[in-house]
């Protein structure tokens, strides 16, 4: 094989590689936000509470 074809055959798999490396950086969705344990109050105008709200984080 002569040297040149080599070159031009590794430059192309480069070119590839960053090509796939590119696209599999930028296809990442947003992430959720992490789940935080807690308990959260919710009051009427008259500041009586009318709702407990619990969240219980899984892992």
């Amino acid at each position: 094989m002569k040297p040149t074809a080599r070159k031009w055959r590794i430059a192309i798999i480069l070119a590839l590689a960053i090509a796939a490396a590119y696209v599999a950086w930028r296809s990442q969705g947003p992430q959720e936000a992490p789940c935080e344990p807690g308990r959260e109050e919710v009051k009427d105008d008259s500041g009586n509470v009318v709702e407990i709200r619990t969240v219980t984080c899984f892992d």
